[in-house]
């Protein structure tokens, strides 16, 4: 493999000319740039990145840790993080971290050592320690779908207003017995998404029915489909279920359906998310919708802002409106019946 040496050896300069030549930094005339370039071409010589960014203090590489790359919701983030870190000459670390905690502080000690410029979390529960260390380090660090509890560098969804959106839709038309499912407590998104569940119930003036909130997961284990079977089973059940993410949904869908139950006409249901399979489920999804394309863009212009030191390491919370994306699973007009069923 050719060194700078070799291309300055061959074009008759020293190596500094041949690393201001490619820097573009520094004005080299045309007559040498042009046999510099030439040399480099017939070398195929390729500049040593992480000396480079050893030098000059950057790598102009970033790292995503993300929870789980199965649930749907994090490739779409990944998408819209990796388009816009390369429009901006950044590439892109992705960490699968499965929620565990030690996993992802492994992640974070290999790379930190100057191999990234700076870390998106969307693996943040409300008090994260490896967040709060690389803060106190003074790494950049954004927070994106999740955040810690003081909501600093943080991109989400207005979960409590999108969750109140999406339960007074369901009340709009004409549904009084709303369950909802809730995913984990340690998440702030949740805790959010419950209290826009209440405040929509208490505006309507629905009673809060606490049997009517369940719980979706156990730990790191999603058991949404054996939580709602078990409900839908001990009676009386809903008219519909507000399930707080969209794979919560799914699982509620197939629970009902092992059951006999037909959404929407015995029971409806309504998700959180909009990930790209809610719109191929059978019956389509109806769901609360995130900006995830905008929130992943956003997060990564504020990660190189503070990167390169245009902005300060800390900063508020940057939220986005929520929608309801209208579909097949929710009963929008008509009688809404419950048929008998057993298990």
């Amino acid at each position: 493999m050719a060194t700078i040496k070799d291309v300055a050896k061959m074009a008759g300069v020293s190596p500094s000319t041949v690393s201001r030549t490619l820097s573009g930094k520094i004005p080299v005339d045309s007559e040498t740039r042009e046999r510099v370039m030439n040399c480099v071409r017939q070398l195929d010589y390729r500049p040593n990145v992480i000396a480079k960014g050893l030098r000059e203090g950057k790598t102009r590489a970033i790292a995503f840790l993300l929870p789980n790359i199965e649930n749907q919701i994090y490739p779409s983030l990944a998408i819209a993080v990796e388009a816009e870190a390369r429009r901006h000459g950044y590439f892109v670390f992705f960490c699968n971290t499965q929620d565990d905690p030690q996993r992802e502080l492994d992640y974070v000690e290999k790379l930190k050592s100057r191999f990234v410029d700076g870390f998106i979390f969307s693996t943040a529960a409300s008090d994260s320690p490896t967040i709060l260390q690389l803060r106190r380090q003074e790494y950049p660090v954004v927070c994106l779908m999740r955040a810690t509890a003081d909501g600093v560098n943080a991109f989400v969804s207005n979960n409590e207003q999108g969750a109140y959106l999406g339960v007074s839709f369901l009340i709009e038309n004409g549904f009084t017995r709303i369950a909802t499912i809730t995913g984990r407590p340690s998440l702030e998104l949740y805790k959010q998404r419950l209290q826009g569940y209440c405040r929509a119930l208490e505006d309507h003036g629905l009673p809060l029915d606490p049997a009517l909130i369940w719980s979706g997961v156990d730990g790191q284990c999603e058991k949404a489909f054996h939580c709602t079977r078990e409900h839908l089973l001990a009676g009386p059940p809903p008219e519909v279920i507000f399930a707080q993410s969209d794979p919560l949904a799914f699982d509620a869908m197939r629970a009902a359906g092992s059951l006999g139950l037909r959404v929407p006409e015995d029971l409806s249901v309504l998700g959180y998310d909009n990930v790209p399979l809610a719109a191929c489920y059978t019956p389509p999804l109806t769901t609360v919708e995130q900006p995830l394309h905008e929130m992943g863009k956003a997060a990564v212009q504020r990660l190189i802002s503070m990167i390169e030191g245009d902005i300060p390491l800390e900063s508020p919370a940057t939220q986005f409106s929520a929608n309801i994306i209208i579909r097949g699973s929710v009963k929008l007009a008509g009688q809404k019946t419950i048929r008998e069923f057993t298990s």
